[in-house]
């Protein structure tokens, strides 16, 4: 299988080491698969060496409006970079023929081959809470990075019009979306939360939506919400083996439910809230709606 050195332009060598490539089929190759426009750096939070991260970005082929690029920001990057940039690429492309300007594409991952970091991005993703489990919680740390380490390095290479930036998650992800909203609403304008997790830690993400309803900051009524779910978020994948454990799991954490919840709650407060939106993917489950959630992040950060 091919891994995500090879998409990044690894050289040929290993790209065909890690094919497995022999005789003619080996020697046909020329080169490596690369996606045009895009660049791969590594910072480390605070300084902090155990804390590393990959970044990952791809910029529009035309040149930047009068007022800088939209920009997408992406959790999990190293599961979605690729398929949020060739969203971009067709998207984008469609919409810069009518006068709508492309995004940059920024997605923050981990320095591994893994799709999913899972230890780690249940610290980064998940918002104080308590009685939480060790090793998770770290949601203010993750936005500080973002917000003083992420931003002005992605402001450094691209020209960014600030007032266009949208944070998109899935799962874990789309849980430390919506606590980036309720607990630091300038942090972007357009929030895209896939798949919440709001069932997280006894639905603890919930005492920030109260405090963040309770007292909306001025910001809230220029910002929108998109929350995302599949329509079979209950249903294990196809091929999973049966486990009534997980099934169990599955059917309390309420998935599509605690999310049209959240949405409707936080939709009536328009028009001093965020314009919010929800979407059921038909027959998506957890897992295969990330594409379809990924594709609509990226019609959320061109539109004007």
């Amino acid at each position: 299988m091919m891994t995500r050195r090879a998409l990044l332009g690894v050289p040929l060598a290993a790209a065909v080491a890690d094919l497995s490539l022999t005789g003619p089929a080996a020697a046909a190759e020329t080169a490596g698969v690369t996606l045009p426009r895009t660049v791969q750096w590594q910072m480390t939070a605070g300084g902090d060496p155990a804390r590393p991260y990959s970044v990952f970005a791809a910029w529009p082929e035309t040149p930047p409006p009068p007022d800088g690029y939209p920009v997408l920001y992406l959790l999990d990057g190293n599961s979605v970079f690729g398929t949020a940039t060739e969203a971009m690429r067709v998207v984008g492309g469609h919409g810069a023929a009518v006068g709508i300007a492309p995004a940059v594409v920024v997605a923050v991952g981990y320095p591994t081959e893994r799709a999913f970091e899972q230890t780690r991005r249940a610290r980064d993703y998940t918002p104080p809470a308590e009685g939480a489990p060790p090793g998770t919680g770290g949601a203010d740390a993750f936005l500080a990075f973002l917000e003083d380490q992420v931003k002005p390095e992605v402001e450094r290479r691209f020209r960014i019009d600030r007032s266009r930036q949208t944070l998109f998650g899935h799962s874990f992800g789309g849980l430390f979306v919506l606590y980036a909203l309720f607990s630091r609403c300038g942090a972007f304008q357009r929030y895209v939360a896939a798949s919440p997790s709001v069932w997280w830690q006894d639905r603890a993400v919930l005492s920030f939506e109260r405090r963040f309803t309770e007292a909306l900051p001025p910001e809230a009524a220029t910002r929108s919400l998109l929350v995302t779910v599949g329509e079979n978020e209950l249903s294990a994948p196809p091929g999973e083996p049966a486990d009534p454990a997980r099934d169990e799991r599955r059917r309390k954490a309420r998935m599509v439910e605690n999310a049209r919840d959240l949405a409707e709650r936080l939709r009536a407060l328009a028009p001093r809230g965020p314009a919010v939106t929800f979407v059921s993917f038909p027959g998506e489950t957890h897992g295969s709606v990330i594409p379809a959630a990924v594709s609509r992040a990226v019609a959320v950060a061109i539109r004007r």
